[in-house]
């Protein structure tokens, strides 16, 4: 009979391409108490245990000698919130070199054992996440339930015991207060951290996301360059995404892209690559971004990082180049057997039907945009859509394709990143007159209506307003900007009649769910959350 151990409960799932290293691990596990063990050669082995169960120790390979390493599994089950909350995990690495890798990644594993290791290495890591976990649990158990106000009381509760698990309570706290839009707050919280211990790197990121969440972009800006001036936040990714998107906010493109070139040179990773390229073409600079998405795309292949929509945006990089044999050649053989959903299926017609356009085949190119249309039956935000309004201008449907472009316009009227697309495919297929009517023009005009519906709000005319809102939503269903006014003006009529209506209540609760689909994490949503506790408390 098997002794029981303070570990025997633990479910371990063990990642390691070589199977003889699987077997050493397992029973080094086994010498712990540990015996309910899964193993995984690969990542996307690892990703469908994970799917089927939680875990609560995976020890990985960073070098599983796939196209997917063990820092790229880690990132991916992170950024997807698959990890179940008390799940601890260690990175196996033969490499320091290792560290600096994770050093620039916001993504920490939990520990690090370096070969070789023994079941007493194990014990030790594991001993001390453990007594980690349990200081923190009973916050982790309120944000495993999404409920944030109790999270927070419950950092509160261990930042009054004044012991060693200080600093992570405000981490935690920090975070919370963020995705309550408490951005004064959580401002305060790191400010305490900064105190107790200067230049602490995720206390400076918080304070950042803070000031970039109140619209405080030039602060913001500010301490993202002395942070990646400091050695230790030199290679720092999340503090060049945070002044990447600060100096975007404020119209500095170019320093915007070159920022992002410095990331992409400290990892160019798929990922870096891919925002790199989508910057680099929504400001025009074509080449760099074909080059980005071809490297994108070659290190992502077959690997958990690999995105359908690489291939199809890299197509219409080289489209724009004047290189229509080669996006065909993009299109025809894209890496590995890729799901796509509909929208995608359509932009692989209106991208096919814009090279061969190109090339002078025009009854083959009016053919796939009209295939490319008929299967674009409402216009959204998005690249596919703006690809099968480019189909239509190059195959000489004018109208259909200036009428799709306005309607992608008016889909997220504030978005200033479809702006710039839709302006690039106005002046790339020689329609640039254009620019005012469809961009600005449509844009104004809904700001205008929205603007109309607050000033029926202010007069009393209360169900006209909201009326006036719904029909633009009904219109526009995935207009973040509309869905946020809903969302607001909702929220003021219930302070208005000063009455607790729960049917109001549950549809403001759905247009939020609908935001945070639409802008996951996004700082608004966050503030909107905010707005709407603050009038059930009023109500209450």
């Amino acid at each position: 009979m098997r002794a029981d151990t303070p570990y025997s409960r633990i479910e371990a799932l063990v990642v390691d391409d070589m199977a003889t290293q699987q077997t050493t691990l397992r029973g080094q596990l086994g010498m712990l108490g540990i015996h309910k063990i899964e193993g995984a050669s690969s990542a996307e082995e690892a990703l469908r245990h994970v799917r089927a169960k939680p875990f609560g120790l995976i020890l990985c390979d960073y070098n599983l000698n796939h196209k997917t390493d063990g820092q790229q599994l880690l990132e991916y089950l992170r950024e997807h919130q698959l990890l179940a909350p008390d799940c601890l995990f260690f990175m196996i690495t033969a490499e320091n070199s290792y560290l600096s890798v994770a050093a620039a990644s916001e993504h920490l594993p939990d520990a690090y054992l370096l070969k070789p290791i023994t079941a007493g290495d194990i014990e030790d890591r594991l001993k001390a996440q453990l007594e980690k976990r349990q200081a923190l649990l009973d916050i982790h158990k309120q944000l495993g339930r999404k409920d944030l106000p109790a999270a927070l009381k419950a950092c509160d509760t261990l930042l009054a015991k004044k012991d060693r698990w200080t600093m992570q309570a405000l981490q935690l706290k920090g975070q919370v207060l963020l995705e309550l839009g408490a951005l004064d707050e959580a401002r305060a919280v790191y400010q305490q951290a900064l105190e107790l211990r200067p230049q602490l790197i995720w206390a400076q990121l918080g304070q950042a996301r803070a000031l970039r969440a109140a619209g405080r972009f030039d602060e913001t800006v500010q301490l993202m360059r002395e942070l990646i001036g400091s050695a230790e936040g030199a290679k720092n990714l999340a503090a060049h995404e945070l002044l990447a998107q600060a100096l975007e906010a404020m119209n500095r493109q170019d320093e915007a892209l070159a920022v992002l070139k410095q990331a992409a040179e400290i990892v160019p990773s798929a990922k870096r690559m891919r925002t790199l390229a989508e910057s680099a073409y929504r400001n025009g600079d074509t080449e760099l971004a074909k080059q980005s998405l071809a490297r994108a795309l070659k290190s992502s292949q077959g690997s958990l990082s690999a995105q359908p929509m690489d291939a199809l945006v890299l197509a219409q990089a080289h489209i724009d180049l004047g290189e229509a044999k080669e996006a065909l050649a993009v299109l025809v053989d894209p890496p590995g057997k890729v799901q796509r959903s509909a929208e995608q299926a359509a932009a692989m017609l209106a991208l096919s039907a814009q090279a061969h356009a190109l090339l002078g085949e025009a009854e083959k190119a009016r053919e796939l945009a009209e295939q490319a249309l008929a299967e674009t039956p409402q216009a959204k935000a998005d690249f596919a859509t703006i690809a099968v309004a480019r189909a239509a201008l190059a195959t000489g449907q004018a109208e259909r394709g200036l009428a799709l472009l306005g309607k992608v316009v008016s889909a997220d009227h504030e978005n200033a990143r479809m702006q710039q697309l839709v302006s690039k495919a106005l002046r790339d297929t020689g329609h640039e007159a254009e620019i005012a009517n469809i961009v600005t023009a449509t844009s104004g005009g809904l700001k205008t209506r929205l603007h109309q519906a607050k000033l029926a709000l202010r007069a009393g005319r209360l169900d006209e307003a909201l009326a006036a809102l719904e029909a633009e939503l009904h219109a526009f269903p995935e207009n973040t900007t509309v869905l946020m006014e809903c969302a607001q003006m909702n929220c003021m009529v219930l302070r208005l009649r000063k009455q607790l209506d729960a049917q109001r209540v549950e549809q403001v609760r759905g247009y939020l769910s609908r935001l945070e689909r639409l802008l996951p994490g996004h700082d608004r949503v966050a503030q909107m959350r905010k707005y709407l506790r603050d009038t059930l408390s009023a109500l209450a």
